[in-house]
């Protein structure tokens, strides 16, 4: 695909990518173009240079294997696009929204149940018709047993009951609190898992950016080198002493390795790609921009200020908090369980059966006719108190566990931010640096080719500035590279994303 898409970028952007990983893929001993002093400025050294010249490699050169043709134009996805489909798309992420929707059943569960202690039961069948009274019976027990007759008729019998909790000394209110703190664990568990899978998003489209610049600077050095061995073997066929065979072989040596180095970008690109692609969860028709990488908008504060907002935002911090308060919300269950549940019971029953004589005397009970209702005060309390005590014990060391994991998880993390900090300042440094030693490596080259063209200077004083350029522009963009990733992993360890390179 970037052959393909490389016929669309400007030959001014084509430059410049083809100025920017000449040195991780060629020249890594020194450049041998000093074997051919009339060719020693085909490398484009001039960001703001346009040409629309193209080299044609001569028959039987190696050069990169052509793209596959592109029958469908992929849509190339922005890196906030990316984000986006990842947050929607990500299996990690719908694991833990399916775990947070699981505590929030659970925190409707523990709202509900102190409520629910309520049931209700029916009973229908057909019975002989019995008559008299426990004092003056007209029908003896056997006729509860004989077979069915035509004298037989419904019944039926319904009732309710349940409680309805007064005061439970804090049982309904800690389990509350702790279904509650459950549910912000999960929240903060989504959190930390969105802000990995960001990072790791960020990671793959920086890397693919890095592997399309090395394919475009592969590509372009290819050339140079093949024309450059073109002039130096036609001027060993000339006899030309300025030239010797050691050149031309030093030359092929490096472009045999450039061909090796092009093997492992096609790599880097197709992890990336393949990466980008199963986050997105978009598998056909997938492209990010043909663009170059470039150092990121935003600043990179004091330390003080990634570790303020870590103590606010990181995940892990607010998972410690969440799990103190849902073990001290378990301590204070455990210690309302010594004390007893006052409540009110109420409940009422129905029966009626047509063929049964209704007993109307009150010290007698009729399991066939009658309503009644009943509502009253009760206390219920569980005198198992040494193994409550126990429980106890074990719940405040579990709040005690809670506790220095906090404390474990704030000085973590305070050392995580600042070793990533320090990452991001390195990177960010090394970035400025070699920004400042590619421009003065470049301001070298055009002092000494001037010089060449005026006469004052042999052609060969051109490589060493050029060996100085090429692998001062390598560096550049790898260091590019690592200043966005560290930002974005900065992102990830404070848990604010303003401190991530703008999407």
């Amino acid at each position: 695909m970037p052959s393909t898409r490389r016929m669309h970028r400007p030959n001014a952007r084509t430059a410049t990518r083809a100025s920017r990983l000449v040195a991780a893929t060629l020249l890594l001993g020194g450049l041998g173009l000093v074997a051919a002093p009339a060719h020693a400025g085909d490398l484009d050294l001039d960001d703001d240079a346009k040409s629309d010249k193209k080299d044609v490699p001569k028959k039987g050169e190696p050069i990169l294997p052509p793209g596959p043709i592109a029958t469908i134009r992929p849509h190339a996805y922005t890196l906030q696009e990316c984000l986006t489909l990842a947050e929607r798309n990500h299996p990690n992420l719908w694991a833990s929204r399916a775990r947070l929707a699981f505590v929030h059943a659970q925190l409707d569960e523990a709202k509900y149940t102190p409520y629910s202690y309520w049931s209700a039961s029916a009973t229908t069948g057909v019975i002989p018709t019995i008559g008299g009274t426990p004092f003056y019976n007209a029908a003896p027990r056997s006729a509860l047993n004989q077979g069915f007759g035509s004298d037989f008729q419904p019944f039926l019998t319904f009732g309710v009951r349940g409680t309805i909790p007064i005061y439970t000394f804090g049982k309904i209110d800690s389990i509350k609190r702790a279904a509650e703190a459950q549910v912000r664990f999960n929240e903060w568990d989504l959190e930390k898992y969105r802000l990995q899978v960001r990072a790791d998003v960020r990671r793959a489209y920086f890397g693919l950016m890095l592997a399309r610049d090395a394919l475009y600077i592969a590509d372009d050095v290819l050339s140079k080198l093949n024309k450059a061995i073109e002039n130096v073997a036609t001027k060993l066929a000339a006899n030309d002493t300025s030239v010797e065979e050691p050149d031309r072989l030093r030359l092929e040596i490096y472009r045999d390795e450039l061909l090796a180095r092009v093997a492992e970008a096609r790599k880097g690109e197709s992890y990336a790609s393949a990466a980008l692609r199963f986050f997105t969860g978009v598998q056909t028709a997938f492209d990010i921009p043909d663009e170059p990488l470039k150092r990121p908008e935003n600043t990179l504060g004091p330390v003080v200020r990634y570790l303020t907002a870590a103590r606010l935002f990181r995940p892990d911090i607010n998972l410690a908090r969440a799990g103190v308060a849902a073990r001290r919300a378990q301590v204070d269950f455990a210690r309302a369980q010594l004390y007893p549940n006052i409540g009110a019971g109420l409940g009422f029953s129905y029966s009626i059966a047509p063929s049964a004589t209704q007993q109307n005397t009150a010290w007698i009970g009729d399991p066939f006719n009658g309503f009644g209702a009943a509502a009253a005060f009760g206390v219920e309390w569980g005198l198992d108190l040494l193994p409550k005590n126990a429980r106890i014990n074990g719940a405040e060391a579990q709040l005690e566990e809670a506790r220095a994991l906090e404390r474990y998880a704030l000085g973590g993390v305070a050392v995580e931010v600042e070793n990533q900090y320090a990452t991001a300042a390195e990177a960010k440094a090394r970035e400025e640096n070699w920004d400042r030693a590619e421009h003065r490596a470049k301001r070298w080259i055009s002092s000494v080719q001037d010089a060449v063209d005026l006469g004052t200077k042999d052609e060969r004083q051109i490589v060493e500035p050029l060996r100085a350029y090429v692998f001062a522009r390598a560096n550049h963009i790898q260091a590019l590279m690592d200043y966005n990733v560290a930002l974005s992993e900065l992102a990830r360890v404070t848990g604010w994303e303003a401190a991530a390179p703008p999407s």
